[in-house]
């Protein structure tokens, strides 16, 4: 029987009855429905129910009211609406429950896909197509009206003022709340909250400049160094600030998941509280990062209502990271400081923990665990925040610079095959460097790896450095003393150049620019003096000296004295103690009286406790050897017939120091 009504209904749909009653479904429409659509509709027999959901659709949408489009004005405000159909209906609507004729589309679609289901997508694309053609606005804004109706109701209102007299009792017990009940409790609810709001920051702004006062005092009497570093200064500012942040923000992104249920309070112990000391104790002295961790857990308890635990534990940790994070002066020190870290909180939270009774409950596991995380939360924070520092506030840290040690890096590896006697003359500078910054408290590991990249500019000229001449002639002996000086003084240009290229810190790149100052060439001038025609020409010292400027830094300055010092003491022939302390003397004085320390801010005692170190060191380089006893004619110490070369080897390796010596006295002196 089915089959028989479906042929019937299939033969009546290819008629010619058929087709016209489509063409007049068509033009009722008003829109050109598309062959896919009535294709569509067939497929589905043009069934009462299609026809069913769409006005459906259509009434509901019109029902509620489809307005023409307003632009922005929007929100819970009355309005006056006109029928279209009807123009004497004015009614008085609220704008927020009118349809915006163009968000029709959307809320049609809506309507549709809840009348159809999805396993007939065709139709449903067709029945949304014929509805959003087909819906009207059928409501106009009317503006005149709606802005007269608005000045009315102001106009109307009368100004309401209830002045509340101290003691006054606004409410009794029992007694049921009106409007002006609610509407003054709700006034004085707002003025306590503002003035405790008030209250609490300028608390805080006290302590804020307390702590200040006290932290600047502090470092103007033992570390003013610190002071006259203002990036330094802001970069202390900067990282506190990012640590009450990172905390700050935690909390938020805690308190709005709804996963960690009513006792989100136990997951705070998860805030990164250790970030910043460790950073400050990566890049300032350890007294400094001290005084930050204390500072850094004070706002830490302040910012977080009943804070006291928190700040206990910011202050554990902070002071661990302070201890343990420069021990390992490599990258991977940062994630075993962050895991010292979390343990630190863990053994901070536990005794706080028992105190209040919740060690061995879901909430004291939850603490703990927190805790722990939060010092894995540091590592990876300081690991991402650390270049980026580097970076920007051109500060280097130990760990970097210890990366630059690596003997292997190219430019010492280029140092030590084009210019192997200036490899070992920066390698005796760095010695008596790190002694000397240890000897005054400086940047003992700065001034040992500058002190290894201070002369990579005579790579590109080692020939005319005594210290890589061996035995070949003086190349200064064929130039004028003029053109010896420049070539002399371009090696700190080419150097900085060769920095650039390499991208080395910036400190060292000032302390290859600062390891000479403005020193006077001496030999070269004295040499030109001597030729010096006055009829023709003068020579003026600043054409002999080194372009600087002078060193700024207790580094460059100890770098300075220490390369002068090297270079002098090899062409002592008898470099006894006395002889090398007369020696360092001479130059210290020298460069006092020509002015290069004076921007160092070296003291005399310094300088000082530098000349001490430097005599500690001297005498091991020095050092006098055995005189081992003559071997037989042809004889080795094995019987081998070596002697005679040996001999003569050693005999060549004298007459090669004492020409050494003559033109290191030359040269460098």
């Amino acid at each position: 029987m089915r089959k028989e009504m479906k042929a019937e209904l299939r033969s009546f749909e290819h008629s010619i009855e058929f087709k016209e009653k489509e063409e007049e479904f068509k033009t009722s429409l008003g829109i050109n429905l598309t062959s896919r659509m009535l294709k569509t509709l067939r497929w589905h027999h043009y069934r009462n129910k299609i026809g069913g959901d769409i006005n459906s659709v259509i009434s509901r949408i019109m029902t509620k009211g489809v307005i023409e489009e307003i632009g922005n004005k929007k929100g819970p405000v009355p309005v006056l609406v006109r029928n279209t159909e009807n123009e004497r209906d004015v009614r008085k609507r609220i704008l927020d429950q009118l349809y915006d004729i163009k968000d029709i589309p959307i809320i049609a679609q809506r309507l549709v896909y809840e009348k159809i289901p999805i396993e007939h997508k065709a139709l449903r694309w067709v029945v949304l197509t014929i509805c959003k053609n087909i819906i009207p606005s059928n409501l106009t804004f009317n503006r005149d009206a709606t802005e007269l109706y608005r000045k009315n109701l102001v106009l109307s209102q009368k100004p309401v003022f209830f002045q509340l007299k101290k003691g006054e009792i606004i409410i009794r017990e029992g007694e049921p709340a009106t409007g002006e009940h609610i509407l003054k409790l709700n006034v004085l609810s707002d003025r306590q909250f503002n003035r405790a709001v008030f209250m609490k920051i300028t608390g805080m702004a006290f302590f804020v400049f307390l702590f200040i006062g006290l932290f600047w005092s502090y470092l103007k009497k033992f570390n003013p160094e610190i002071i006259r570093d203002r990036q330094g200064i802001v970069l202390i500012g900067l990282l506190l600030t990012v640590n009450i942040a990172i905390a700050r923000f935690t909390i938020f992104l805690i308190d709005s998941y709804p996963g960690f249920g009513t006792d989100q309070e136990w997951y705070y112990y998860m805030i990164a509280f250790a970030v910043g000391p460790i950073l400050i104790s990566i890049l300032f002295p350890s007294v400094l990062t001290i005084f930050f961790s204390v500072v850094n857990a004070f706002f830490i308890g302040f910012m977080i209502e009943n804070g006291f635990p928190y700040a206990i534990v910011a202050a554990a940790g902070g002071l661990v990271a302070v201890s343990r994070v420069n021990q390992d002066r490599k990258r991977s020190a940062i994630l075993k400081t962050g895991f010292l870290v979390g343990l630190a909180n863990v053994i901070a939270i536990s005794p706080i923990c028992l105190i209040q009774n919740t060690l061995f409950t879901t909430k004291g596991l939850m603490a703990i665990q927190s805790g722990f995380i939060s010092g894995l939360i540091v590592a990876v924070i300081v690991s991402a925040l650390l270049p980026l520092i580097e970076s920007v506030f051109h500060y280097t840290s130990d760990i970097k610079l210890l990366e630059l040690s690596d003997l292997n890096h190219p430019l010492l590896r280029a140092l030590v095959m084009e210019a192997p006697g200036t490899y070992h003359h920066s390698m005796m500078v760095g010695n008596l460097a790190e002694k000397a910054a240890d000897a005054i408290g400086a940047n003992a590991l700065l001034c040992r790896v500058a002190s290894y990249y201070h002369d990579i500019g005579k790579i590109s000229k080692p020939q005319y450095f005594v210290e890589n001449q061996k035995e070949m002639a003086n190349r200064h002996d064929d130039l004028a003393p003029s053109m010896s000086s420049l070539v002399l003084t371009s090696h700190v240009k080419d150097g900085i150049d060769r920095a650039r290229e390499y991208r080395l810190v910036p400190r060292i790149m000032d302390i290859i620019r600062e390891h000479h100052g403005t020193g006077l060439i001496t030999y070269f001038y004295h040499k030109a003096k001597e030729n010096e025609d006055t009829s023709l020409h003068s020579v003026k010292e600043e054409g002999y000296r080194y372009p600087g400027p002078k060193p700024q830094t207790k580094e460059s300055a100890i770098i300075l004295l220490a390369d002068s010092v090297e270079a002098a003491s090899r062409s002592l022939d008898d470099p006894t103690h006395s002889r090398l302390k007369g020696m360092v003397k001479y130059i210290i004085d020298g460069k006092i009286m020509d002015g290069q320390l004076e921007d160092s801010h070296l003291t005399f005692n310094d300088l000082h406790l530098i000349s001490e170190s430097f005599l500690r060191i001297l005498p091991g380089i020095f050092h006098n050897r055995i005189e081992y006893p003559k071997l037989e004619k042809g004889k080795g110490s094995d019987g081998s017939n070596d002697s005679k070369q040996a001999k003569e080897g050693g005999n060549r390796s004298g007459e090669d120091k004492g020409k050494d010596r003559t033109d290191i006295r030359s040269v460098k002196m």
